[in-house]
């Protein structure tokens, strides 16, 4: 019987020549296949994967059989590596070779302890950064712990009833992250980050949605963990690595097609990869996450074949830094015709155009536009999340549309939107700024907003706000109720979980005045009511705000006050009944009876 440390060396140096032959058919394969669907690819590359790690299992197999058996192979790769000599001559003196050296015999047996200890050291660094990533991910699920708002739960439902998805599939939001995740494969949850409820409309969280369930209805984690193993257990090997990111490509289009089925707007879900772009940073490869853990340049490619692009329009070499920006204007604007925002921006172009921008945004260009008008956006189910349009956008397409009467004279030019945002203390990239021209954006929004109370806000601030709708009035309107509200962010959080001033009103009224943020926010998410707050004041007069979270919380409603009263436990307060409804006591079927 051979030895397992010899066994598992001379497996590693099979597996070198082995996993170059699957890799080498798997490229000849993807080349036939490269016409046909995500899902036909991804299969191939898969499979290719599985076959290499059959070959090693195989070949682990044999090189572990009996020595009884006839023509060996391992006695064969012996016999082979017996004249694999190395002659090494000693040195006698410096710059000087004996004349009759001592030759040193290496063979390639000797070194196969070697080859098991560099491997058991390479796959133990390896494991001990899977388990690095497997630590932080098991702490960003118990971390979350924040609902995602009504709203969009009820959408998450309806997008898993259209995957068929019968298991319960957890939903929740997450401060620790740039994009969203989804974890776990039995018990799977899905993180949203908070930058997706700030900057995305509803229509663009619904297609990340479908996306991260997609990958809860492939059952991805678990293949993804696979592949984690083989990575750890063959990372010397350049074709796994090669495979491996073929299948992490495959499997984000095969994810892309299936968010597409169900919110049929490319448009839409270009956007939202672009935009969660912006906020997304690197994520462990142990999650499945919405760009797939790809490259800017592979995220381009997506986006055009979600697009309806050729994919080979985005080239595969790196982008020359003009180029590149030009790329990341025109996807910023898919949402409206670039022509048209390019002339507001420039409202006196010069008669050729550049290039760059001619090859990069007009394709995209052309399909936003015919997207726009064959697809017509929903009403939006989200009144906590909402979007706005840019009137300044189609007031300039409508005016550009009509003939001009008469063109103004050249002594009085244009004063255009990058000048006078510049000139309003906004000197910032032309990524943001043509996001803050779609947004409708203007120095005089950002002028109020900063007398607001807020001071001068960052244009990723501008935007958040006017996506949510937080206006000048909104602030106003909360500051006569009595609320003051000094950070940006919390008026953003207001307007996700719908924190209008009548809500604050109505608590004022019911009995809860100088409620702060934390407060207005436990009440609005538990679904609190002032109706709701005025009923549990007036039978238990000393109640707080957070009584009336718990009441929420644990169903301490007229109906379990009756229940308790029916087996004798009346005129209780109000945290014995809350003790009372945790006991479970009321539940017991023998004390029903």
């Amino acid at each position: 019987m051979t030895s397992i440390p010899e066994a598992v060396a001379w497996t590693l140096i099979h597996f070198c020549w082995q996993a170059a032959a699957v890799a080498a058919a798997y490229r000849l394969l993807s080349a036939l296949l490269a016409r046909r669907s995500a899902e036909t690819r991804y299969t191939a590359a898969l499979a290719s994967l599985m076959l290499m790690l059959a070959c090693s299992v195989v070949t682990l197999a044999w090189e572990l059989r009996s020595e009884s058996a006839p023509a060996t192979f391992t006695s064969t790769a012996a016999n082979f590596a017996a004249p694999l000599t190395l002659d090494l001559p000693r040195i006698a003196a410096p710059g000087m070779i004996q004349s009759r050296p001592d030759v040193q015999h290496i063979t390639l047996a000797s070194l196969l302890p070697w080859i098991d200890g560099l491997w058991v050291a390479g796959v133990l660094a390896l494991s001990i950064r899977s388990l690095g990533g497997w630590w932080y991910l098991r702490r960003l699920r118990q971390s979350a712990i924040t609902q995602a708002p009504e709203t969009v739960r009820a959408s998450f439902d309806r997008i898993c009833s259209a995957l068929g998805l019968s298991r319960a599939v957890a939903l929740r939001v997450c401060t620790a992250i740039d994009g969203p995740m989804t974890i776990g494969t039995l018990r799977a949850i899905i993180l949203l980050p908070l930058s997706a409820l700030t900057s995305l409309g509803p229509d663009e969280l619904e297609v990340v949605l479908a996306h991260e369930l997609a990958h809860v209805r492939r059952a991805d984690f678990f293949w993804n963990i696979l592949q984690t193993i083989a990575e750890t257990l063959f990372f010397f090997h350049p074709a796994v690595w090669w495979i491996n990111a073929r299948i992490r490509h495959e499997r984000e289009l095969c994810c892309d097609d299936m968010a597409l089925k169900i919110c049929p707007n490319p448009v839409t879900y270009a956007s939202a990869l672009y935009r969660l772009e912006e906020h997304r940073s690197r994520h462990l490869r142990l999650a499945m996450a919405l760009d797939g853990h790809a490259s800017h340049s592979t995220l381009l490619m997506r986006i055009a074949r979600i697009l309806g692009e050729p994919m080979t329009r985005i080239p595969s070499t790196r982008l020359r830094p003009f180029s590149l920006v030009a790329a990341s204007a025109g996807l910023v604007a898919l949402l409206v015709p670039a022509p048209h925002v390019l002339a507001s921006l420039n409202p006196a172009p010069q008669p050729t155009a550049s290039p760059v921008v001619s090859t990069v945004v007009t394709p995209a260009v052309h399909v936003n536009a015919t997207a726009a008008v064959a697809v017509k956006a929903k009403p939006s189910p989200y009144p906590a999340i909402q979007t706005t349009t840019d009137a300044s956008v189609d007031t300039t397409i409508a005016a550009e549309t009509q003939p001009q009467a008469k063109p103004e004279p050249a002594s009085q030019p244009h004063s255009d939107y990058i000048d006078r945002m510049k000139a309003a203390g906004y000197d910032v990239d032309l990524d943001k700024m043509i996001n803050m021209k779609i947004q409708g954006i203007t120095p005089e929004y950002a002028q109020q907003m900063a007398n607001a109370g807020f001071g001068k806000l960052s244009a990723d601030d501008l935007v958040s706000c006017k996506i949510q709708g937080v206006t000048p009035e909104y602030i106003a309107d909360l500051k006569k109720q009595g609320y003051q509200i000094d950070d940006v962010k919390e008026a953003v959080s207001f307007k996700i979980f719908n924190i209008t001033p009548e809500f604050v009103s109505g608590m004022k009224a019911a009995g809860f005045d100088n409620l702060n943020s934390k407060q207005l926010l436990n009440m609005r998410i538990q679904g609190a009511t002032p109706e709701f707050a005025r009923t549990l004041k007036q039978k238990f007069p000393g109640v707080t705000a957070e009584d009336v979270v718990q009441a929420r919380i644990f169903h301490i409603d007229d109906e379990f006050i009756a229940q308790a009263s029916r087996h004798g436990f009346t005129n209780l307060p109000f945290k014995k009944l809350v003790q009372l409804r945790i006991s479970g006591l009321l539940d017991d079927e023998s004390v029903k009876q």
